[in-house]
């Protein structure tokens, strides 16, 4: 890592009262930069800075202390590729909901994905061939979007049974959430896992499931909100597996989708969270 020099940056407040830039300077020479600010408003406002470069964003992590220097301020900008960068798979987590009134199911998959390189990838285009990542989805999906995460709705196009991401993918890690649905009579349902995964995790509440394939063992439930999931965990699965998700087909009280989707993003950035210490240390 090298000093970079005269690059613009953004001091920002994010509140549940505004949210909007508060101040802006230029690194030194030295790549050094200063705010001086008072927090005002929302109590649970959060303040960060950011730097652009090769037109990508990059943040600091939230600023929490009266006085924020060193590492906890430090802004990482990295050179741009359109070519052939590796993003592996480190966590790849699915969790299936009971079935609704209209005999569907709601999943909701997440991806930890980890740019191990020293350049940011960035799309070569608009077609699939210029995504930077893909990911392929269970056959009679529907309904696609993208939820909570580190990537926005907007960079990820879902065509012909796969989600195409174009945002920039920095060194590091990142989280993709989606969520789409599938018809109860899909079931047994075919999840497919089209790269090396480090982890591979599947929840289901559902009491008679059956998760088989792709390396996964049943492991001691995991309780949230007072409910339990059995837990299916696989590690190093291989690329080009399926894991084979049979649900019963009688109806059952739907779970709250908004639910689901917060169960599992507290599950996948709770590994986000983990890995990130783990790399920081190595």
């Amino acid at each position: 890592m090298v000093p970079v020099p005269g690059v613009w940056v953004i001091l920002h407040r994010v509140g549940n009262d505004r949210a909007a830039p508060l101040d802006s300077t230029r690194a030194d020479a030295k790549g050094n930069y200063t705010f001086r600010y008072r927090r005002t408003g929302d109590q649970d406002a959060i303040y960060f800075a950011s730097a652009s470069y090769g037109g990508i964003a990059y943040f600091t992590p939230p600023l929490h202390h009266a006085l924020v220097k060193g590492e906890e301020a430090e802004i990482a900008v990295f050179d741009t590729t359109s070519r052939h960068v590796p993003i592996s798979v480190r966590g790849h987590h699915v969790v299936v909901s009971g079935v609704d009134a209209n005999s569907m199911r709601s999943v909701t998959e997440v991806y930890e994905l980890a740019n191990d390189s020293s350049v940011t990838r960035v799309a070569s285009g608009e077609s699939a061939g210029g995504a930077v990542w893909s990911a392929l989805f269970p056959d009679g999906a529907r309904g696609f979007r993208v939820t909570q995460g580190d990537v926005p709705a907007g960079a990820v196009t879902f065509q012909d049974g796969k989600a195409l991401v174009f945002a920039p993918i920095a060194p590091g890690l990142k989280q993709l959430a989606m969520t789409y649905e599938v018809p109860a009579s899909s079931f047994p349902l075919r999840v497919p896992v089209d790269r090396p995964t480090q982890v591979l995790e599947v929840l289901i509440e559902e009491p008679k499931g059956v998760v088989t394939g792709a390396s996964l063992k049943e492991v001691e439930p995991v309780s949230l909100e007072r409910r339990s999931f059995r837990r299916f965990l696989g590690s190093d699965v291989a690329a080009n597996t399926v894991a084979v998700i049979d649900l019963p087909a009688v109806a059952t009280a739907g779970i709250d989708r908004r639910y689901l989707v917060g169960v599992t993003i507290i599950i996948g950035g709770t590994m986000v969270a983990a890995l990130a210490r783990a790399l920081r240390r190595r």
